[in-house]
């Protein structure tokens, strides 16, 4: 059970700071933990305050399809409960779709951040470094986010709505983190792996930094993915050797460009039914690629290309 305690933060509010300690001089850390003011909860991890998430650490109960969640200019936390029963286990696929504006997103499960979207226009879209936010959309929509600092209201997801915990939050966006495209991106996707019961909460920190910004995110109940056959996969095509594979592999898929039994462009592939390990870069035969080829070429664990070599 919490126990209420003094501590001391490096900013104005525990939405705000970057850090907790256990001295008013603010030169000793607190403990690796969980700290709340009683609306929303940070865990701390050397030293260092991980994304917030609403009070109390439970989240909203996974439906099947979260509702589609409206985002406009701000920053707001999503936190959702996968489950934690035997039939709790799969790959989460979560949907970002912008309509011509510009938001950021990072997902949170574990002390693991995830931020690495596919674009059925685009491809790869994926925040740098790992642990940054990833900020998409249509470049002519992005307010100039590239190396500017935004003050943001706070707010947090509580079915059915959003609600304002009354802070604020400085947001610097890094040239790493923007990758915006000439045009809207279409309907992106990312896939956290839930190979296990536990642990079982997902949080989403969704950041419009635009007046115009806003975004609808769908975040789903953790799926066992669909699978196909393929061959083994090879660095270069040398067709004597590449033609003769036989389809003995049974790999996974998370549509983006595919309809989940055709492959499509930009589709996740997984060695996995949870979607934990990527295939490695390469290339593939299948009979589940799309009329008139043979081939699909990986890279990043996203389908990237199509071509008829046999």
């Amino acid at each position: 059970m919490p126990t209420p305690s003094t501590y001391y933060l490096n900013g104005p509010s525990l939405g705000s700071a970057t850090a907790v300690f256990s001295d008013a001089a603010m030169t000793t850390c607190a403990a690796d933990g969980f700290y709340s003011d009683g609306v929303i909860t940070r865990q701390q991890v050397s030293c260092s305050l991980l994304p917030q998430q609403a009070c109390p650490i439970c989240g909203d109960p996974c439906e099947g399809n979260i509702v589609n969640l409206e985002s406009f200019e701000g920053v707001y936390y999503i936190s959702f409960d996968a489950g934690t029963t035997i039939y709790d286990t799969g790959a989460i696929i979560i949907t970002m779709e912008l309509d011509n504006s510009v938001s950021g997103i990072r997902v949170f499960v574990d002390g693991v951040l995830y931020n690495t979207l596919s674009s059925p226009v685009y491809g790869l879209l994926a925040g740098s470094p790992s642990t940054a936010f990833t900020y998409i959309g249509g470049t002519a929509y992005d307010c100039g986010i590239d190396g500017s600092t935004y003050t943001l209201d706070e707010y947090s997801f509580t079915k059915p709505s959003y609600t304002p915990l009354g802070t604020t939050t400085s947001v610097s966006i890094t040239s790493g983190e923007d990758k915006t495209t000439p045009n809207d991106p279409g309907l992106c996707v990312m896939v956290i792996p839930k190979p296990t019961t536990t642990p079982n909460i997902i949080d989403v920190t969704v950041i419009g930094p635009c007046p115009s910004s806003k975004a609808l995110v769908s975040v789903s109940c953790p799926i066992a993915l669909p699978s196909f056959l393929g061959t083994f996969g090879t660095t270069t095509i040398v067709p004597a050797v590449f033609c003769n594979l036989t389809y003995s592999y049974t790999y996974y898929v998370a549509p983006v460009g595919g309809d989940g039994i055709t492959l499509g462009l930009y589709d996740w592939v997984f060695y996995d039914v949870n979607g934990a390990n990527v295939l490695a870069d390469g290339f593939y035969r299948s009979p589940a690629v799309p009329s008139g080829f043979d081939t699909f070429e990986v890279a990043d664990g996203i389908i990237v290309n199509f071509t008829t070599n046999c």
